[in-house]
């Protein structure tokens, strides 16, 4: 099968002088069965399964279509001369949504990026599009990061919304309105520092069943309560990727404690409820093989130090059920000062106790 062109058909060509969008051609068939089959693209994309040339003739054909039928507008991205991509606002109406895919050679260049304020500029200008809707399976951290670096707002995780090669997940979901801007709308921290044993790091997707770990532990069932039980690798899963969304939203940002040698997970350390006035309230857990090894005693005044001399955080606050002196003592290690009790506000193993409140401000705050 040969993609059958329109000749008349005219497809605009945009470029902002490093990318530029294009109609595709017959010439770009290999590398889209390349970029369709790489593993990253056949996890996240909605494809065909195996994928082979006429998967992607049919695919040209198609997005050549979606211009005449004005059901949606397709590109090819090229840079440097190559096709590396393509993107697509679907839709005919005011409410477009957009997808993007990148050859594995293109990535981590800003190259989507670019591609996306090129396309949401045209169908502004040219076909009154007023709201542009990113989705994407819950999990897909580099189309996340994407389309919070191309100033869409973050809006909410949505359970159950997207069918994705024959099931249903949860996606993330995002919009950008015309008048927008196309900067970042929140503050993503994800920093990555050391100590003198320990690597502090994004937490990772081969980190889930250390996270499972965990948080099964008796000891972490403790103080953290309204776990589920039994605790799966998927319910740690989900833990991991509710992180990087709240991160993203600017709401929380946290760190795995990982072994410098080998980066195997030992714990998390999370800042959460970031706000430029309150500051934010710190927590931390440890995985049950790190326990009497000094792991928290070196890492989490670090962690303190990292928030006010590089993420700006003005205040810090921890809580700790007030049986649980380890946690008490290593807030006092880190300088932070008892400042009050919520009575009976702690459920440690089923049992109320007080929860007791400790807090450090940043030198010149």
């Amino acid at each position: 099968m040969r993609a059958e062109l329109p000749e008349t058909l005219e497809i605009p060509v945009l470029s902002d002088g490093v990318v530029t969008l294009r109609a595709h051609t017959p010439a770009d068939v290999e590398r889209v069965v390349e970029y369709a089959t790489d593993p990253l693209t056949m996890r996240w994309a909605k494809m065909p399964s195996p994928y082979g040339r006429n998967d992607a003739e049919r695919y040209i054909t198609g997005a050549h279509a979606g211009w005449v039928t004005g059901e949606s507008m397709t590109w090819a991205i090229e840079r440097d001369d190559r096709f590396v991509g393509s993107v697509e606002l679907k839709g005919s109406g005011r409410a477009v949504e957009i997808g993007f895919v990148l050859h594995p050679d293109a990535r981590g260049a800003g190259t989507a990026r670019r591609a996306i304020v090129l396309a949401i500029e045209y169908a502004v200008e040219h076909r009154n599009v007023e709201v542009v809707r990113w989705e994407a399976e819950e999990g897909n951290l580099v189309s996340l990061r994407t389309a919070h670096a191309a100033g869409f707002t973050l809006l909410a995780k949505m359970p159950d919304w997207l069918e994705m090669n024959s099931k249903v997940v949860d996606a993330w979901c995002a919009k950008w309105r015309a008048g927008d801007d196309f900067e970042p709308k929140t503050t993503w921290r994800a920093t990555t520092f050391e100590t003198d044993r320990f690597r502090l790091r994004p937490l990772a997707e081969g980190d889930d069943e250390r996270i499972r770990e965990t948080l099964d532990d008796p000891v972490s069932r403790k103080y953290l309560f309204g776990r589920p039980d039994p605790l799966t690798v998927e319910h740690a899963a989900a833990e991991r990727t509710r992180k990087w969304w709240t991160a993203a939203r600017g709401e929380t940002c946290t760190w795995a404690v990982a072994d410098k040698e080998t980066d195997e997970y030992l714990g998390d350390i999370s800042i959460f409820e970031i706000d430029p006035v309150v500051g934010a309230e710190i927590g931390f857990y440890t995985h049950p093989e790190a326990r009497g090894r000094g792991v928290l005693g070196e890492t989490f005044p670090a962690a303190v130090r990292h928030c006010f001399e590089t993420l700006d955080i003005r205040r810090l606050t921890m809580f700790a059920a007030d049986s649980n002196e380890g946690s008490k003592a290593l807030a006092r290690r880190a300088g932070m000062h008892e400042f009050g009790t919520q009575p009976l506000a702690a459920s440690s193993g089923g049992v109320l106790e007080d929860l007791v409140g400790y807090e450090l401000l940043r030198e010149d705050a």
